[in-house]
């Protein structure tokens, strides 16, 4: 049977992120959430500008610092009204990673609703309802198993995409590990919009994109989009009606949305330019075709310590950036678990790997789970058992959004077929008739090849009798980390196949979760939405499965 593809290294596409931040963004950022001045005030604040050079220099090693620095503590609020116009506030706060590209955050409780944990890389996210209060506004540094639910960031839930989803996106993309080109920066409509402090640390207020451009952009014919750097459009006309009729504003995981206020964000003025004409295509040069405009406070060593975002009509964003505690980030299983470090496995590894086969198959087999995400947002729980004498696995599929969806699944040595199923367990003996069986040279050729279909076909054939060479295996097995499964030392493996030729060591599309004793306890698969898991567990006595149905 032939094994589908492992998922590669995610990409984010400007398309992710452009259209997140728009049109309303402007005026929000004049009204930021924390800002208490007066009439007198805002007539004496000063006039937005372009950015200088220096400026802009400083705005294009953000994301480097960032990169360079890795991780930092964040903290922040986002902020809306309910239907009925009460303020309707979600404070949150944790970590991010920017060169994992992991956010890890805790939401605080509010009225009726428990707090939740969220981790999120990009393109996908996974929410976990807390069942007890917590006594910190941060997670717990090691993350809890089971209950994760994963879907894609930017996911409708249910008519819309969530507004956090797209100030997570912005966040995720918010390191490089490369200065960002300030000339670029400066040939858009990015400003200047005052001095502040952040924890009493000075700092300067600048509007940027929430989509930081790395190529020159294309000149045009239209006059509206042909001002360069030296000849930047005026932008402290007012935005007009058509332009808000045309883009609402909002951050939105599938276009990326504008930024808002605090104590003293942008003006109502400075960006009202950045309006789009009564054409749905926005000044190439402006802020909207970049995702739209983001506050960014930068203190003097070019570090972000706050940045602003409207999310969507009404519910704005504040975040705040600490680098005095960094921890590092465990993700959770859906997202790969530890940091990985691959490296070629050393002789005696490559011995041990050669017997992995022989030595599972002298366990018998046991009971095992599978916890495996599926587009959009099922997840589906399987358990039963494993027999890897009788060459049989026979399980009960649960679909945990909907239980018409139940399948029992039985896995052979040429076969694998299923069944719809009410049952809360897989029945002993199997239930005859109405299987669907389909061949294991089929899948992958004739008919695709499902996750669980590899998965099993894998469970199986670890099982195998016979060694494999320690020779081939020096030349295509990795050693991943070691790690911990229900107390047991492991240690994590891959070995690449001819269907993972193009992927570099520590992308291969299956892992191998191997005890001391050369017993494998945990297989796992790459998915679109993260990672798999089949875990076996030979504590319970096996009983007799059916040899076929």
């Amino acid at each position: 049977m032939e094994s589908a593809r492992p998922n590669r290294r995610r990409k984010i596409a400007t398309v992710l992120l452009a259209g997140c931040l728009v049109v309303g963004a402007v005026a929000g950022l004049s009204q930021g959430m924390t800002s208490c001045s007066g009439p007198d005030e805002a007539a004496d604040a000063p006039k937005a500008r372009p950015l200088t050079a220096v400026e802009a220099g400083k705005l294009a090693d953000v994301r480097l610092h960032n990169y360079e620095d890795q991780r930092a503590t964040i903290s922040g609020v986002v902020a809306g009204k309910d239907p009925d116009g009460k303020p309707k506030d979600v404070r949150f706060a944790g970590w991010i990673d920017w060169r994992r590209s992991l956010l890890y955050v805790r939401t605080a409780e509010r009225k009726g609703m428990p707090g939740l944990l969220i981790q999120a890389m990009p393109g996908i996210i996974a929410i976990r309802a807390e069942d007890t209060p917590s006594a910190t506004a941060e997670p717990p540094t090691e993350p809890p198993t089971g209950s994760w639910r994963v879907r894609p960031l930017g996911l409708p839930v249910p008519e819309k995409p969530d507004p956090l989803d797209g100030l997570i996106a912005v966040l995720l993309q918010l390191g490089s590990a490369n200065a960002d080109d300030p000339d670029l920066l400066r040939d858009l409509q990015t400003q200047w919009l005052r001095s502040d402090t952040v924890d009493g640390t000075p700092v300067e207020v600048l509007l940027g994109p929430a989509v930081i451009p790395t190529q020159k952009i294309a000149s045009t014919t239209s006059p509206s989009t042909s001002a360069g750097p030296s000849t930047r459009p005026d932008t402290s006309s007012s935005a007009s009606a058509s332009a808000s009729a045309t883009r609402k504003p909002g951050l939105n995981p599938t276009g990326v949305k504008p930024p808002t206020p605090t104590a003293k964000t942008p003006t109502a003025k400075t960006q009202s330019a950045q309006a789009p004409s009564a054409s749905p295509s926005p000044d190439p040069r402006s802020l909207l075709a970049h995702g739209g405009p983001v506050g960014y406070w930068v203190d003097g060593t070019a570090r972000v310590r706050r940045m602003e975002a409207l999310l969507s009509d009404g519910i704005r964003a504040r975040v705040d950036f600490d680098r005095t505690r960094r921890p590092e980030l465990t993700a959770v299983a859906a997202f790969g678990g530890g940091v990985v470090n691959p490296r070629r496995v050393t002789a005696a590894e490559a011995k041990a790997l050669s017997v992995m086969r022989t030595r599972t198959r002298a366990a018998r087999g046991g009971q095992f789970t599978v916890n495996l995400p599926l587009p959009p947002a099922r997840m589906i729980f399987v358990d039963g058992w494993l027999d890897w004498r009788g060459g049989v696995a026979y399980a009960l599929a649960h679909d945990l959004d909907d239980d018409a969806r139940n399948v029992l699944v039985h896995a052979g040595r040429t076969t694998v077929a299923m069944r719809a199923s009410t049952d809360k367990q897989p029945p002993l003996p199997a239930p005859r008739g109405k299987w669907e069986r389909r061949s294991w040279n089929d899948l992958g050729v004739r008919v695709p090849a499902t996750e669980l279909d590899v998965l099993l076909h894998e469970a199986l054939s670890v099982g195998l009798s016979g060694r494999d060479d320690p020779k081939e295996l020096a030349k295509s097995a990795y050693r991943l980390r070691l790690d911990e499964l229900k107390g047991r030392p492991v240690a994590v493996f891959e070995i690449h196949t001819a269907a993972d030729a193009a992927s570099p060591p520590g992308a291969a599309l299956m892992r191998y979760w191997v005890d001391p004793t050369g017993v494998v306890r945990r297989l796992e698969i790459r998915t679109p939405l993260g990672f798999a898991q089949l875990d076996i567990d030979f504590s319970k006595p096996l009983p007799t499965l059916p040899a076929r149905v």
